[in-house]
């Protein structure tokens, strides 16, 4: 039974080799396949640096032109409150222009038409 020992034995042993052997291909394969990792990541690093540079400016512009926005609403807004101001100012000087001169002119046209009337009438009664 000796034999048959030996023999399992060596064929566990050749088995195990092969095992090894199988096993540091596999390792080489995995560390070729994580060097080609580590080269794409690095690649795509070296990519990604100005294209996240550029958008960094980008960002930066996107930003001033945005606050440049904001005072020129600011701007507009405050041109806009001042024509408010101004038409409104027009409106109260329309009414109190009005309010000063409505009267007396009312009061000029009603003198006028009575005068007018009383005219009329006179000339009415001297040809009757």
């Amino acid at each position: 039974m000796e034999p048959v020992l030996v023999i399992a034995l060596i064929l566990a042993l050749l088995c195990l080799s092969a095992l090894c052997i199988y096993l540091i291909v596999v390792l080489v394969r995995v560390r070729d396949t994580l060097n080609n990792v580590e080269k794409d990541f690095k690649e795509m690093t070296s990519r990604a640096l100005p294209i996240l540079e550029n958008l960094e400016y980008i960002t930066a512009r996107v930003k001033s032109i945005t606050e440049n926005i904001d005072d020129q609403v600011m701007v507009v807004r405050e041109s806009i409150s001042s024509v408010r101001q101004i038409a409104d100012n027009i409106v109260a000087m329309e009414r109190k222009v009005q309010d000063r001169i409505e009267g007396p002119i009312l009061d000029a046209v009603s003198f006028v038409a009575s005068v007018f009337n009383g005219v009329r009438t006179f000339f009415d009664r001297l040809r009757v």
